[in-house]
């Protein structure tokens, strides 16, 4: 349950790096499938680092002489991962519930005093979850993959944003 519980966590993570890489690029009114086109690539890059970071789990354990041990110490540094990460994940929900009403000051409100400043301290929440979960570990292999891990996830949004930089954005395909 752990492990499907981070996955869920980064991967929604990294649909909401890739609206952000996209928010505020497009001057099109209509901006459905633009955005819808720019979660899916957040969420595909988001993929894509889970299953290289299970694979690197994977290959730590096989050579692990205590795969059992180091199974139930990975375990134990998941559950402080989620205490952090889910309850900066329900902070950010709750304020796209607010985001999601159809009165437009409800919206500006949840942007500007919750969804803004969420967004600027992320980088601060992955890094603290990390912390908490690596000093806490019985074995080094736990701490370095917990680390590794945050720091993967936390390039995400980053690595989304250089094609903005080197002037490739994704391209808008009207709907």
């Amino acid at each position: 349950m752990i492990p499907a519980l981070l996955t869920l966590l980064a991967l929604v993570d990294a649909a909401f790096c890739g609206f952000r890489d996209a928010a505020g690029r497009n001057p099109r009114i209509e901006k459905r499938a633009y955005f819808l086109r720019a979660v899916r690539r957040g969420a595909l890059a988001g993929l894509l680092a889970v299953a290289a970071l299970a694979a690197l789990t994977f290959a730590v354990l096989g050579l692990a002489p205590d795969p059992a041990g180091l199974w139930i110490d990975l375990l134990a540094a998941g559950r402080r991962l989620i205490l952090v990460y889910g309850a900066y994940a329900a902070l950010v929900c709750t304020a796209l519930l607010a985001y999601a009403l159809p009165i437009h000051e409800a919206r500006v409100l949840a942007s500007v005093t919750i969804l803004g400043p969420l967004t600027m301290v992320r980088p601060w929440v992955l890094a603290a979850g990390a912390l908490l979960a690596a000093l806490a570990a019985a074995r080094a292999e736990t701490a370095a993959l917990t680390l590794a891990s945050a720091l993967t996830i936390g390039l995400i949004e980053r690595l989304l944003g250089r094609g903005w930089r080197r002037g490739r954005p994704i391209p808008f395909q009207p709907s």
